[in-house]
């Protein structure tokens, strides 16, 4: 299976399509190119935010009759994604969101996301999950593009913008991205691809068309 059909897949897992940072480092690897070789400097989370980050993981995919995120090292996972296959601008936006969650908590719980208990975490993430799609419909009704020659910001609306404009790519939403990176890491980790899906450790020849049954898991990656 190629990269494309992988990303497909994990946008079927998702229930709609990917955003485009992640969509470019699936296709092409993480290999380094003028919007990625920034985004290898020294990002990394402090120790707060790793628990952080795998607890969160861990709520979208508890462990239950199989292996759960942080048994899949989902956190670990996030955190090199983002600094191998991501700018400086939506490592920033992610950690803000990080920020914005503690902050949330403190005001609506009195305490840190991981002191709340399970109940609370999960309105939490409900409201911010609400937040990251009102942040999406925002960035449709207000798309700006940029002059290349002068980076002024231009009214795609306006007949002036010529075609030596670019299209100015938002971040995506903090958990937009916490759940696309969530499960990009589950299903393509060794514990999610033998336990969550339908695993053939050497699947030997290749049928384009094979009969599913009902309740059969989706193929491993």
């Amino acid at each position: 299976m190629n990269r494309r059909d992988a990303m497909q897949r994990v946008a079927f897992l998702m229930g709609g399509a990917l955003s485009a940072p992640t969509m470019i480092a699936m296709l092409e690897g993480c290999k380094s190119n003028t919007a990625t070789e920034a985004a290898t400097s020294g990002f990394s989370f402090s120790t707060d935010y790793k628990n952080l980050v795998s607890e969160i993981a861990e709520i979208i995919i508890p462990k239950t009759s199989t292996p759960g995120a942080k048994d899949a090292g989902v956190g670990p996972f996030i955190e090199l994604m983002l600094k191998d296959c991501y700018t400086p601008a939506q490592q920033a936006h992610f950690t803000k969101g990080l920020d914005d969650l503690e902050a949330a908590s403190v005001k609506d719980n009195g305490k840190k996301f991981l002191e709340s208990t399970p109940e609370q975490q999960t309105a939490l993430l409900k409201k911010f999950e609400q937040m990251a799609n009102d942040e999406l419909k925002q960035q449709e009704q207000s798309k700006k593009i940029v002059d290349n020659e002068t980076g002024l910001v231009k009214d795609p609306k306006d007949p002036k913008t010529n075609d030596k404009s670019k299209k100015e790519t938002p971040p995506v939403p903090f958990f937009k991205l916490m759940k696309e990176l969530t499960l990009l890491g589950y299903f393509t980790s060794e514990a999610g691809a033998k336990n969550a899906l339908a695993y053939v450790e050497v699947p030997g020849r290749y049928d384009g068309c094979v009969k599913m049954t009902p309740g059969q898991k989706v193929w491993a990656l």
